[in-house]
């Protein structure tokens, strides 16, 4: 008999909870155990951030996520390029109405430290979105993750083609030419100017490695001949990578050289000028661009004959943002920092369009529309790069003369 009391019992007092779940005393009570412990549940990544940009209506939470006191060594000022843009993007109002708060992540060039930022920021709800990282190499390590965490990520300085080869990360957008497309304007110059018969020196890192295998490839297409590739660690002496460079103007008519390394302080490079130089009386040399263009100039001799890749056209259009950089204390020169400051303003005329902080709805305009930005319209290929990057290989000689002309009053 007791049983049949409890039964009834427990069956009332299901019947009260099923309708007092369904009362205004319920709702409210269920609305802010959401609020209070909803961020701090297992949960989907892009609910949470989305929760936390609706209790946070006047923010907007960027990281910064790369090696940037690395980069500040080798002369490069991707740092303040970068606030400076964020600056610029607060001073006209922000994004939808939103201060844009960069958060700032060094990882110091370790790819260990990296991966524990990167795994911390994928699970903050309280950042939005990436900008970063720096490198192809760290954008392929973190793919998944922050596509994952539903992240919008701008890494504006990684080139590689394997990046979003399988369509992996639809969120994921590199606002510079690929490596191919770069080679491809490479060849084009080499093809225009007559040039031909080249060697390839590069170390044995990531970047230079898959640039090489671009450059070859790009050459080929052009019936260009390279006679070969000298590779070398990144710890090789000098002297290793002249005599190896000797022996191959011994047995091979070659003309023009083509030198890949990673990121530097161009220490050599003017040793190496003036040896090739001295055998190659007609040839050309062509640096990559991670390099600034200030220390490029501690080559003196033949500067009409060294050649880079300008990234952004140093044209009267942009000459107003190229005098403000040259007013930054520490700035070199160098093309990397304006690709960095440019990247941030597509980002946020990429939101303003859109005209919502959905991230698929950023994606989508991103992929198909024109943004604006103080360095002239952008547009982003299917592959996430920049599209028809208007790229010219030119001299130092010609690099110092239009940096003369945009410095002029």
């Amino acid at each position: 008999m007791k049983k049949k009391y409890v039964w009834f019992f427990l069956l009332l007092l299901a019947a009260a909870v099923a309708v007092g779940f369904r009362s205004e005393v319920a709702g409210f009570l269920r609305r802010n155990f959401t609020a209070t412990f909803s961020e701090v549940l297992p949960s989907d990544p892009a609910k949470l951030r989305a929760l936390y940009l609706k209790k946070h209506p006047k923010e907007l939470n960027i990281a910064v996520f790369g090696p940037w006191n690395y980069y500040a060594k080798q002369g490069f000022i991707l740092d303040k390029a970068i606030q400076l843009a964020v600056d610029e993007v607060n001073a006209s109002g922000g994004i939808l109405g939103r201060k844009v708060n960069p958060v700032w992540v060094d990882n110091e060039n370790y790819s260990a430290v990296a991966q524990e930022q990167a795994e911390k920021l994928a699970a903050d709800p309280s950042v939005f979105a990436v900008i970063g990282p720096v490198t192809s190499g760290r954008v392929l390590q973190f793919n998944s993750l922050f596509g994952d965490a539903g992240m919008p990520e701008v890494a504006p300085l990684a080139q590689s083609e394997r990046i979003n080869r399988e369509n992996t990360n639809a969120l994921l957008f590199m606002p510079i030419a690929s490596d191919l497309d770069e080679s491809r304007a490479l060849a084009a110059w080499a093809q225009g100017g007559g040039r031909n018969n080249f060697l390839i020196l590069n170390d044995d890192s990531r970047f230079p490695m898959s640039y090489g295998s671009c450059v070859e490839q790009s050459f080929y297409e052009k019936d260009l001949l390279v006679y070969g590739r000298v590779l070398f660690d990144q710890s090789s002496r000098k002297n290793y990578i002249r005599d190896q460079v000797l022996q191959y103007l011994d047995y091979f008519p070659v003309q023009n050289i083509i030198y890949l390394s990673k990121t530097g302080d161009a220490s050599d490079y003017t040793d190496l000028a003036g040896r090739i130089f001295a055998r190659l009386p007609e040839g050309t040399l062509y640096f990559n661009e991670f390099t600034t263009f200030d220390r490029l100039l501690k080559i003196r001799l033949d500067r009409n004959r060294v050649f880079v890749p300008a990234a952004i056209p140093l044209n009267a259009a942009n000459r107003a943002e190229l005098r403000k950089f040259l007013k930054i204390e520490g700035y070199e020169r160098d093309f990397l920092s304006l690709i960095a400051y440019r990247g941030v303003h597509i980002f946020a005329d990429a939101v303003r369009q859109a005209g919502s902080l959905d991230p698929r709805r950023i994606a989508e305009t991103m992929r198909t529309g024109v943004m604006k930005t103080p360095l002239g319209e952008f547009r982003f290929s299917a592959g996430g790069f920049e599209a028809g990057p208007p790229l010219e290989i030119l001299s130092l000689e010609e690099l110092e003369n239009r940096w003369r002309a945009i410095a002029a009053d």
